[in-house]
């Protein structure tokens, strides 16, 4: 039995995080990941964005674990929602920032990552996830000239820490991925080992 292998050139290869939090005020709750193996003029390594309020006022971040990677996603980020994606304008607007960035998995497909630069941590958790799923997701599904494959988590509880302060919020059902999906997914979710590959 041979395998298939996919003829088209791939663009990137990652496992991508998302905890989006719908608040009591309706203020935005935003943050996520990249954890990146391989991807077209970024590289590889791990940056996560950041929108929340605080008490302090408004936090719009982007952390990387070098200042180069992390200015390469912003410029990637602003491209692709340039042509359309709904990908949200987070952590874009300012000059990155060097950060340490820690990865713990706990039991049952939970995770919780730590990151931590000179002026801001962040304490991200996803927990109670729903039966995990693979899909396949032949261009133009996700993207107009991309196919996509990967492992998806949706998770019914998440928790975001920014400076000590716990952002009071709860995971929603996201409509358009559901309507992606054809089924119920939460806000908070993760792709492992996300691939997209140009289309042949």
């Amino acid at each position: 039995m041979t395998v298939d292998i996919h003829p088209g050139t791939v663009v990137h290869a990652m496992d991508h995080l998302v905890l989006d939090l719908a608040t009591p005020d309706g203020a935005i709750a935003y943050f996520t990941i990249y954890s990146v193996a391989l991807m077209q003029d970024v590289g590889a390594g791990r940056v996560a964005l950041l929108r929340v309020s605080t008490p302090d006022g408004l936090v719009d971040r982007c952390f990387g674990e070098t200042i180069g990677l992390a200015a390469r996603m912003q410029r990637r980020l602003r491209t692709i929602r340039s042509e359309g994606s709904g990908v949200p304008m987070v952590g874009v607007e300012h000059a990155p920032e060097r950060a340490t960035l820690r990865r713990s998995t706990t039991s049952n497909h939970g995770e919780h990552w730590m990151v931590q630069s000179d002026d801001h941590v962040i304490s991200a958790s996803w927990s109670d996830p729903d039966p995990v799923f693979w899909l396949s997701a032949p261009a133009p599904a996700f993207h107009p000239t991309n196919d996509y494959v990967t492992t998806m988590i949706s998770y019914r509880r998440a928790e975001l820490i920014v400076d000590g302060t716990t952002v009071t919020g709860e995971p929603y059902p996201h409509e358009e991925w559901q309507r992606r999906l054809g089924r119920p997914f939460s806000s908070c979710h993760i792709a492992l080992a996300e691939t997209a590959i140009e289309a042949s």
